[in-house]
């Protein structure tokens, strides 16, 4: 056992000794973070399964480390698709904007998932391959709770045939935008990728996503759930990253 207790969530790095007395430096890659002798919270630059956490201390003046790969809390498990399982890759087809925009989609079974991909048609139901084949740089998350999975997928399903009843119709609702003035509560004036998997969450299993600016951007959804305690990360492209917070 260590000589440091470490917890990491929604970003923050938290380090205390076990000992008294110990004075100690955190690395994230070899960039130094922050120095101690008591516990003390740090904002991670760079939360990815690859990253290492390096602690270096003094203890009867003899310099030691420890260090505590970020793959131990993200772990990894073998590629399966489920209800509910959400995609958040952060490269686009548009390589420009790689990094920027990112994109999304709700996975309903096995084989398949609902996206709102752009332009039209709004909304898609279609193969999960086509998404990885697209997206390689991407995330999987699955939530704890299966119910939640399978509420979430079911209204995806519903909400995509009503939305082909639309069309039949002449109705082209909703549409798809990134419009900021649209409320991320209404399911039926406009839609993009991750406002899909929020609506679906939202309505579908009850479950509400935080949205911290005007849009809710595949950056937020994949940064809430990389440390949200109600899902899990399945798998992650070590060269997911987005540029910047939107």
């Amino acid at each position: 056992m260590g000589f440091f207790d470490v917890w990491i969530r929604n970003g923050l790095l938290y380090v205390k000794p076990r000992i008294e007395s110990v004075s100690f430096k955190v690395y994230e890659n070899d960039v130094w973070l922050a120095s101690g002798r008591d516990g003390v919270f740090v904002q991670l630059r760079d939360r990815k399964p690859n990253t290492m956490i390096t602690i270096e201390y003094l203890f009867h003046n003899q310099l030691a480390g420890e260090q505590y790969p970020l793959k131990t809390y993200y772990a990894m498990r073998e590629r399966n698709y489920q209800a509910g399982d959400i995609l958040v890759a952060s490269d686009n087809v548009k390589s420009a904007l790689t990094g920027y925009m990112g994109h999304s989609a709700l996975a309903i079974n096995e084989k398949e998932l609902i996206e709102s991909p752009g332009l039209e048609p709004a909304i898609v139901r279609k193969s999960i391959q086509q998404f990885l084949d697209k997206h390689p740089v991407h995330a999987q998350f699955r939530p704890i709770k299966t119910v939640l999975g399978d509420k979430a997928a079911q209204y995806a399903i519903d909400y995509y045939q009503e939305y082909q009843s639309n069309l039949e119709k002449g109705i082209h609702k909703p549409t798809f935008s990134f419009d900021l003035s649209q409320e991320l509560d209404e399911p039926w004036e406009k839609i993009y990728c991750s406002k899909l998997v929020w609506i679906c969450y939202h309505f579908g299993a009850d479950y509400t996503f935080e949205n911290d600016h005007l849009w809710f951007s595949p950056e937020d959804l994949y940064h809430q759930l990389l440390e949200n305690q109600d899902f899990e990360l399945v798998y992650q492209h070590q060269d997911v990253k987005f540029l910047i917070d939107t």
